[in-house]
């Protein structure tokens, strides 16, 4: 974003998103947008999809803490009644059947694009909100789950560094 001078608007770039963990508001670029055209800010509830390279996601957004707008890799999905959960569309979109559909309607041969018509036609199930709310809140705990694993595993490694650093250096003595 170094064509734009610093200002209060934030923009959400690939870098600043994951399905995982959602945005990382403190990375996100802020920069003076031009007033030449009407901007539609980001809201709870929204779904920023990514449209470009080998992974493709979606993230329901929680509070917007300023003003933002997402970079042109993301379509912005706005949910329209209260049939469907934002964090359970974001989730389906990130499960197996809809990658395997978006993957198989890329396009492009080094860098993977999705076009809107492809997302637009892509099939979701609408289960009742209870479901949609059990499966959001088991989904969450699995996300739970894998960044605790994940940590463990980073802290045993270090205790493995740890324990042959000290070997070696006793080695020496």
């Amino acid at each position: 974003m170094d064509e734009f001078p610093a200002g209060n608007t934030g923009v959400i770039q690939m870098r600043n998103a994951d399905p995982d963990t959602g945005v990382d508001w403190r990375s996100v670029s802020r920069v003076e947008l031009p007033p030449a055209r009407r901007i539609q800010f980001l809201n709870q509830g929204d779904v920023i999809f990514s449209t470009r390279g080998t992974r493709t996601y979606a993230v329901a957004l929680g509070a917007v803490p300023f003003p933002a707008v997402c970079s042109p890799h993301f379509f912005v999905l706005r949910i329209r009644g209260g049939a469907v959960e934002p964090r359970f569309l974001a989730w389906q979109i990130n499960q197996a059947p809809a990658q395997e559909y978006l993957q198989r309607e890329a396009t492009g041969s080094h860098i993977l694009n999705i076009r809107r018509e492809v997302i637009e036609r892509l099939e979701i199930a609408i289960p009742s909100l209870a479901r949609q709310a059990a499966i959001v809140a088991f989904a969450e705990e699995a996300a739970r789950e894998r960044r605790l694993l994940s940590a463990l595993i980073e802290n045993r490694q270090q205790e493995m560094d740890a324990l042959a650093v000290g070997l070696r250096a006793s080695n020496k003595e």
